[in-house]
Protein backbone atom coordinates (compact mmCIF):
# COMPACT_ATOMS: atom_id res chain seq x y z
CA UNK A 1 0.00 0.00 0.00
CA UNK A 2 1.57 3.83 -1.01
CA UNK A 3 1.65 6.08 1.31
CA UNK A 4 -1.31 9.28 1.39
CA UNK A 5 0.01 12.07 -0.39
CA UNK A 6 -1.72 15.03 0.58
CA UNK A 7 -0.40 17.65 -2.17
CA UNK A 8 -1.47 15.03 -4.76
CA UNK A 9 -4.71 14.78 -3.29
CA UNK A 10 -5.41 18.23 -3.04
CA UNK A 11 -4.98 19.09 -6.79
CA UNK A 12 -6.76 16.00 -8.06
CA UNK A 13 -9.78 17.49 -5.53
CA UNK A 14 -9.56 21.02 -6.80
CA UNK A 15 -10.12 19.28 -10.13
CA UNK A 16 -12.81 16.91 -9.70
CA UNK A 17 -14.54 19.63 -7.54
CA UNK A 18 -14.78 21.49 -11.04
CA UNK A 19 -16.36 18.73 -12.65
CA UNK A 20 -13.60 18.30 -15.51
CA UNK A 21 -11.97 14.99 -16.78
CA UNK A 22 -8.68 15.37 -17.87
CA UNK A 23 -6.20 13.40 -19.93
CA UNK A 24 -3.43 15.23 -18.16
CA UNK A 25 -2.42 18.19 -16.28
CA UNK A 26 -1.08 21.50 -17.31
CA UNK A 27 2.16 23.76 -15.45
CA UNK A 28 -0.63 26.38 -15.16
CA UNK A 29 -2.83 23.92 -13.11
CA UNK A 30 -0.24 22.80 -10.95
CA UNK A 31 1.06 26.55 -10.12
CA UNK A 32 1.34 27.16 -6.80
CA UNK A 33 0.64 23.28 -5.54
CA UNK A 34 3.53 21.79 -3.48
CA UNK A 35 4.12 18.91 -5.52
CA UNK A 36 7.10 16.57 -5.86
CA UNK A 37 8.89 16.56 -9.36
CA UNK A 38 7.63 12.75 -9.68
CA UNK A 39 3.84 14.54 -8.74
CA UNK A 40 4.34 17.11 -11.26
CA UNK A 41 5.34 14.39 -13.94
CA UNK A 42 3.02 11.97 -13.25
CA UNK A 43 0.16 15.00 -13.49
CA UNK A 44 1.53 15.97 -16.43
CA UNK A 45 1.46 12.43 -18.47
CA UNK A 46 -1.38 11.61 -16.40
CA UNK A 47 0.46 8.58 -15.78
CA UNK A 48 -2.89 6.94 -13.32
CA UNK A 49 -0.56 3.92 -12.43
CA UNK A 50 2.06 6.25 -10.96
CA UNK A 51 0.02 8.59 -9.26
CA UNK A 52 -1.60 5.82 -6.91
CA UNK A 53 1.93 4.52 -6.86
CA UNK A 54 2.69 8.16 -5.19
CA UNK A 55 -0.27 8.06 -3.08
CA UNK A 56 -3.20 9.55 -4.96
CA UNK A 57 -6.79 8.17 -4.15
CA UNK A 58 -7.95 5.97 -6.51
CA UNK A 59 -11.59 7.31 -6.35
CA UNK A 60 -9.80 11.06 -7.56
CA UNK A 61 -7.31 9.29 -9.82
CA UNK A 62 -10.90 8.38 -11.50
CA UNK A 63 -12.57 10.98 -11.48
CA UNK A 64 -9.43 13.55 -13.00
CA UNK A 65 -8.67 10.94 -15.60
CA UNK A 66 -11.77 8.86 -15.87
CA UNK A 67 -10.98 8.73 -20.03
CA UNK A 68 -7.88 6.90 -19.48
CA UNK A 69 -9.65 3.87 -17.39
CA UNK A 70 -10.77 1.47 -20.48
CA UNK A 71 -13.83 -0.44 -20.01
Amino acid sequence: MSKISYPLNKILTAIARQHLLKDALTDEEMAGHELGDAERAALKAGDIVRLYELGANPYLIRRVFRRRFTI
